[in-house]
């Protein structure tokens, strides 16, 4: 009688958290993005030209995709180039093909991923760079794989100061090209997540906020639309002041 119980017990405790688990991975959280299996070949850097081009070992040349870092001689040329120095040169690295093979001035075009030695998840070397301020978001279809997260990372180091957009007088190419508003894809998620222009940071907006009919979603900066608000703020959004 006392096994059976405790037995009982024991399925019950079981179950209770298993449960939590499958709670816990339901909800929406951070994408984890998986940029290269375990065993893509890793690339020694050789030396770093400047912010968004380098060698690897044997003198070929790799250009970052959907990044422009300053010239010589621009604002904020030399803390570029340094930042890329200081996370790559000397190190291995996986190189991503998009669509292009090369450009015109024959260099790799690579999304590039610097490794987490300590077992973490790996480092997309563009949105590193971008969500800093070390370089500009900039479009290069038809490479348009990761053109999202990268936007989205700009905006994130412009509304927040960070790096050039501190510091230099720069502002976003596309910052007065907002695109038409975009409409969402599922008809029943349709709460707004904008990102502001003004500083505000990141807020969504319901149905019944003063301004939501004004406010247009573009997807180039990141902006989106959300089923739930549990799923806006799980993104990182908080409610509007202006919503009920």
């Amino acid at each position: 009688m006392k096994y059976t119980k405790k037995k009982n017990i024991i399925i019950i405790s079981i179950i209770f958290l298993v449960g939590i688990l499958a709670g816990s991975l339901s909800k929406p959280g951070k994408e984890v993005i998986k940029y290269f299996s375990a065993d893509s070949p890793l690339y020694l850097v050789e030396s770093v030209i400047d912010g968004d081009t380098f060698k690897i070992e044997g003198g070929e040349r790799v250009r970052f995709i959907n990044i422009n870092a300053p010239e010589k001689g621009a604002c904020y040329y030399k803390e570029s180039t340094q930042a890329l120095i200081d996370l790559i040169n000397n190190k291995h690295v996986r190189l991503l093909k998009d669509v292009s093979e090369k450009d015109r001035y024959e260099r790799l075009l690579r999304y590039v991923v610097l490794p987490n030695e300590s077992g973490g998840d790996d480092l997309l070397v563009e949105q590193y760079l971008a969500k800093n301020g070390f370089v500009r978001y900039m479009p290069s279809p038809p490479d348009n794989r990761y053109q999202k997260i990268i936007s989205s990372a700009q905006w994130y180091a412009y509304n927040n100061k960070l790096g050039m957009w501190g510091v230099c007088d720069y502002v976003p190419d596309n910052i007065n090209k907002r695109q038409e508003n975009s409409e969402p894809e599922n008809k029943n998620c349709i709460i707004k997540g904008n990102i502001s222009e003004k500083g505000f940071g990141k807020t969504y907006l319901i149905p019944g906020c003063d301004n939501y009919n004004s406010v247009k979603i573009d997807t180039r900066k990141g902006e989106q639309y959300f089923c739930t608000e549990q799923e806006a703020m799980s993104a990182g959004f908080r409610k509007a002041t202006n919503c009920p």
